[in-house]
Formats: structure tokens, sequence, C-alpha cells
């Protein structure tokens, strides 16, 4: 056919060639190519095939101008022969027209030819770089007008234009499909970055690789250090347990030795008993370069499915790699913390860290124990809490790297960190250690400062001391005591002799007496001498200390009353658990300390109070600080409003025959505190000049078998 408007036929080839470049929908596209066709170039009917990507199927798109829609028509390329598939598979021309020898014809040619009355047409093949892709039918049966080679070669051009926009559809959609695909691996790798845990990771893996693989099912499977056996930790879509219905043995061994993908048939063992072939996707993973493992998904189809996209799997195996060991590694970066903070919390010692301009960047709690005045927030500069010339020279030098540590031992006094005078110049004796902090000598990242709290160590080191030589001092006495007894009662013998001899001379008499006077009083001496040599010998049993206090009191008062001091006595309400120990010696103890506070309460003309309570504190004198114990401590605490002592004194009381008084031995707080270190109890006491004095007794409660301590292991505390 002639055309005579080739304007026509251009300006159609023109606005084709504009549509491929466009977003349009392939319906859309291909209908308006098909409509140019048929107005331009005159068909009574024009219809398109176009091959399924990544499939044999040929699909009917769309048509013009025909009665029988041809959209969803298909045709197996290697199944079905007839015009159409031919066209695709040979990429031949091929001519339908009247007179045609029709032995090449097939059955489902003639069919479609009945149907469709197919007289003079011709069908065109589409081809682009990938290949031929599709055929257009264009059909002039109606007007019966000839097909000439001109009329094929226009065709052809518009089968061109029809490639192109197939290939730039196809591309497009590809795009979209990698931008859609790179959207989602990124919030995967979001989401999967997020797992609060290891149990919750795993299963977003398998489900997400599930999903993108297009699969019915799918396993996570992970070598647990048993050989070469994987076993299952997650699965999505079906039971973890439904894997070992697969027979998969020798692609898990080939995928994860080659360590690449495979698809592979298998036989999957339903639940009624039955085979039925299935497909088998392996993507081997490296976990946290740790351990092996596979994602295993299942498809119904025997063949890989044309959605599968084993790239983009690929960049998913990676991202899981990552994740897994981000959370391995986070994991750890935990464990570590907590457990370095760990540390710094069950230390006794107070760890401090200085920045360069030697203000506090952090403390663990023991320093706030040791320095009151700390709170969990508090900064400031290190010299707010500890200051010498030693201490600051010893920062100097460390932090100039002229050495790697410096040890010094310095006293701090403190004031009263609870608003009470009663602890206010309060001394305290630390073992400081200071040390730089960083990886390399050209890393400064401040200083590290440990402070041991050597205060009570101190004491207890001048109370085991106090001990060995009182127990020397014992020995002495015991040896003293046997041979000055002995010519005592002699001396005492004759002078009563000689007495008797003198009623005639009462002026001698009187200086006899005043003798044998002297003579009890060093027969007194010498009797609490064997008293004190006798200590680590008790007769031990359950001893009831209300009923001992409610025993002895009465007297006590009445002699507190003679004396015009009031005496009270406060016993915690409840029963009271009993003490294991030696009732005579525990009653000699609360004598001695009763006679010292009513001695004095005498010179301060006042009062004595006795208290017998059941704390859960080492401590008679606990404060919020202190920290409580599983085993209750029954605490006796006897008060004056007397003179008080000062530190010199304090330090001084426990000594044998040391006394402030003008009469007296010296020798019963040495004795109180033998006996209550004998029951390893604690001996206390607080006192300031002008404010009294309190001793608190500590004796273990309700300890069936008691803890029998040696000399070196006595610990005694004293404040003031």
């Amino acid at each position: 056919m002639h055309y005579q408007n080739t304007k026509q036929v251009l300006t159609a080839l023109h606005q084709i060639s504009c549509l491929t470049m466009t977003g349009m929908s392939r319906e859309e596209f291909a209908r308006t190519i098909l409509e140019t066709v048929t107005g331009a170039l005159c068909y009574d009917r024009v219809a398109l095939y176009l091959l399924r990507e990544g499939t044999g199927m040929l699909e009917g798109v769309i048509n013009v101008g025909c009665q029988v829609s041809v959209k969803g028509l298909k045709y197996d390329i290697k199944k079905d022969h007839c015009f159409e598939t031919r066209v695709v598979r040979t990429g031949e021309i091929i001519r339908i027209r009247e007179g045609l020898d029709q032995s090449f014809f097939t059955p489902l040619d003639r069919r479609r030819n009945a149907a469709l009355k197919r007289s003079n047409c011709v069908l065109v093949p589409v081809i682009t770089e990938r290949g031929i892709v599709g055929t257009m039918l264009a059909d002039r049966s109606f007007r019966q007008e000839e097909i000439s080679d001109e009329d094929i070669e226009i065709l052809e051009i518009f089968c061109n234009q029809i490639g192109i926009g197939v290939d730039n559809r196809r591309l497009n959609v590809h795009n979209q499909r990698q931008i859609d695909e790179l959207i989602e691996l990124q919030l995967i790798s979001r989401q999967m970055s997020e797992a609060a845990d290891m149990a919750e990771l795993q299963q977003l893996i398998v489900s997400r690789g599930t999903d993108l693989g297009a699969a019915q099912a799918g396993w996570l499977l992970l070598n647990r250090g048993t050989g070469d056996k994987l076993v299952p930790v997650a699965a999505f879509g079906a039971l973890p347990e439904e894997f070992w219905n697969l027979d998969v043995k020798s692609q898990l061994r080939e995928s994860l030795g080659s360590n690449q993908t495979l698809f592979r048939s298998s036989m999957r063992i339903s639940a009624g008993g039955g085979n039925r072939p299935v497909g088998v996707f392996s993507l081997p993973l490296l976990v946290g370069k740790r351990e092996q493992g596979l994602l295993l998904l299942l498809y119904r189809e025997v063949e890989a499915p044309a959605e599968l996209n084993i790239d983009l799997l690929k960049v998913f195996a990676t991202q899981v790699d990552k994740a897994m060991e981000s959370l391995i590694f986070n994991r750890t970066l935990i464990e570590d913390r907590d457990f370095r903070e760990s540390i710094l919390r069950s230390s006794p010692n107070a760890i401090i860290t200085l920045d360069s301009a030697l203000r506090i960047t952090s403390h663990n709690r023991s320093c706030e124990k040791i320095f009151a005045s700390l709170n969990p927030d508090w900064q400031g500069s290190i010299f707010d809490l500890l200051d010498s010339p030693s201490f600051r020279r010893a920062l100097v030098q460390v932090g100039a790297r002229q050495q790697s540590l410096a040890q010094l031992e310095m006293c701090q006094s403190f004031a009263d960190p609870c608003g009470s005078c009663s602890s206010a110049g309060q001394e305290k004796i630390f073992s400081v250690s200071v040390t730089a902090l960083g990886g390399s000598p050209n890393v400064d990242r401040g200083l590290l400062v440990l402070v041991q709290d050597q205060t009570e160590k101190r004491k207890i080191d001048q109370d085991v001391e106090r001990m060995r030589r009182l127990a020397s001092i014992g020995q002495l006495a015991a040896g003293i005591a046997h041979e000055i007894r002995n010519p005592l009662t002699g001396m005492n013998i004759s002078l009563d002799i000689i007495s008797n001899e003198l009623t005639d001379r009462p002026q001698a008499g009187k200086l006899v007496t005043g003798v044998v006077e002297e003579l009890d009083r060093l027969e007194n001496i010498v009797s609490s001498m064997l008293e004190f040599s006798r200590a680590g010998i008790l007769d031990r049993t359950w001893v009831n200390v209300s009923e001992l206090l409610n025993g002895w009191f009465p007297i006590f008062q009445e002699q507190s009353r003679r004396l015009h001091v009031e005496a009270s006595l406060r016993i915690s309400e409840g029963a009271l658990p009993a003490v294991y120990g030696d009732r005579e010696k525990l009653k000699q103890v609360v004598i001695n300390l009763g006679l010292n506070a009513l001695d004095a309460a005498q010179e301060g003309g006042g009062k004595v109070t006795v208290a017998l309570n059941l704390v859960a504190s080492h401590s008679g004198f606990a404060t919020e600080l202190e920290v409580q114990v599983e085993r209750p401590w029954l605490w006796l605490r006897i008060s004056d409003d007397g003179p008080g002592m000062s530190r010199h004194i304090i330090e001084k009381i426990y000594d044998p025959f040391f006394t402030t008084k003008n009469r007296g031995t010296g020798l019963g707080l040495s004795i109180v505190h033998s006996i209550i270190k004998e029951h390893g109890g604690r001996l206390e006491v607080e006192s300031d000049p002008g404010r009294g004095s309190t001793f608190a007794v500590g004796l273990p409660a309700g300890e069936a078998q008691p803890r029998y301590q040696r000399v070196e292991d006595v610990q005694s505390y004293t404040y003031n």
C-alpha cells in the first residue's frame, strides 16, 4: 500500500518515540502504539503479544479493533506450536492471506484463523537488545487491502519502538525494584541493629530472609560446635522441627563447603507420610565470624522462581553477619562494663579519676562512704577531699610522667558530715596511690587515685599490740601476785597478834590498824592482778542479758541514789536473744562499767543511763552509712553526763594500771576489755570533754557455736 500522507506516519513515529521515555504503564504504552498503527497505517485489527519476563510464556497484552480480547491469552513457547510462538522462536515475519498454501498451518493456527477470521494479516517480531520479546499482529482482513513489503518495513519500525519501550519499561521497573530493595534492606538492617537479644535477632533474620526470597517457609540453621551438624534455631512459616522432614543433607554440605548459594529439588515428607517434590534454596551465612550457618528457604516449585533475587539475598547475608557481630560485640561490651562496674561497686577502697585540671570526673560508691560530703553527682577538685604537700607533689610528678606510680600515707581531718558536732574534727589515716590513665606515654587521660582507709586497721593494730602487752603483763601479774600473796598473809597474821598485844597502847594500835588497812588494799590489788591474769578461762552457757541487768540494776540504782545520781534502765521491748558466754564475767563487765559511769556522773552531778537493744550492725554508734550485717548484735550502752574524756585519755584507758581516780587499781577497763574480746564482742567508747561518755558493749546474739578469737584477731574501736 502506498501511503499518501507520509507526514502522518512520521508524526506517529515521533509521538511513539517520545512515549518510550515516559513512565506510562505497559498497557497504556501498548494501547497508544496499537491505536496509532490502526489509524496512521490503516489496519483493521492490531494485537500485541509479549514474553513474560523470566519465563517461556507468551502472553496477550492488548488488542485494538478485535471483538475478542487477547489479553490474558497465553502460549507456551516450547509446547504450543502456532504462528505467534514461531515468530518469537525464529524471528521470521509470517504473512497470512487467502490462497496461501496452508500445509504449514498447525491445528492451533487453523482454530485461531477460524475464530478470528484472519485472511489477510502479518506477524512481525518485537526485538530488543535482549532478543525477541514478542510479536505484533496487524490485520486487514476486513478491508482486503494488500500488505506490501513497504507496510511490513513500517511495521518493523513500529515494533522496534515497541521494543525500545519494553526495554525502557523493564529498565525502569528494574531500577525501581532495586531502589525498593535497597530501601527494604536498609529497613531490615535497622531492625536487626535494634534487636535486643540473640533470639529476637535470629527470628528477625529468618522472617525477613523468607520475605526477601519470596519463599513459603524458612529456617535459620547454626553450627553449635557439635561437629558439622547444623540445627534449626529459628523458623518462619513452619515449625523448627519440620526441617528434619527435608532430604537436604548433601545440599547443606555442598553449600557450606563451597560457600555458594544453591537451589535444588528435594523431597519433603508430609504429615501423612507421603513424599512430594519441593524446591530448596540454601544461603551460607557467617554468623558473627564465629559460627557457620545457613538460611534455608522452601518453595513449592521445583524450579527457582523468577523473583528469586540471589544478589539481594547475598547482600542480606552480609547484613546478617554485621548484625550478629555487632550484637555479640555490644553484648561483650555490656558484660565487660557490668563486670568492671561490679568490681568498682564491690571494692572497699575509694577509686577516683581526675582530669588534667585535677577535677574529679568519676568515683565509686565506696568513695561516698569514706568521704561523707560526696554524693553520686558530686564534681569538684580533688583537694576538696584530700590535701597535703606530699599528695600535691605526687599528683604533679605522676601527671608530668616523671614516675608511673606514687604511694603515700596521709592523715586527713574532717569536719562534721552530718551537722552534729559529735563527729566533728574526726581524723582518718589514708593509704593513697596515684597512677596515670592512658594506654601509652603520649596519651593523657587523667589520673587514677586509689584511697584505702587505714584508720580502722591502725586502731586494730594498736589494739592487738595492747592485747599482746596485756597478755605479757598478765603473765607477769600472775607471778608477782602469787609471790606477794603468801608474805601478805603472814604479815596480816603477825599484825593481828601484835594488835592483840597492844590493847593498852591505843596510839600504837592505831598505827597497826593503818598498816592492816594498807595491807588489805594491797591484797585487793593482788586479787585484781590474779583476776586479770586468768583471762581466757570461760564457763560458757546461755546468758539472758535482760535478766542479768534486771537483777543487777536495783542494787546499782540504790547505790546511785545515795550518791545523788539519777539512774535509769531501758531494755528494748520484745524477747531479746540470749548470748553464749560466761555469766559471772559478763556481770563483772556490767558492774565495772556501771561503777565507772557512777563515779563520772557524781563528778558531773548527774545522770546514768543503761540501755539494751538488738541492732543489725557491727557498731554501737551506727550511722546511715553503716554496712548492715545478717547476724544481729546485742548492744549494751552505759552513758553518763560526767566531765567526759579527751582523746589523749581515751587512747590509754585500756592500759593496765592507768587511772584518773585518786583510788583504784587501773585494771577495771583492762579486765572489761579482755572479757569482751574473749566473748568475740566489741567494746566502743564515745566521749568529748564536757559532754559525758558512753561505753557500748556489743555481743553476737543467738550464736550457738561462737568463734573463739586469737589475740591477733581481736578488734576494738574507739571514737571521740
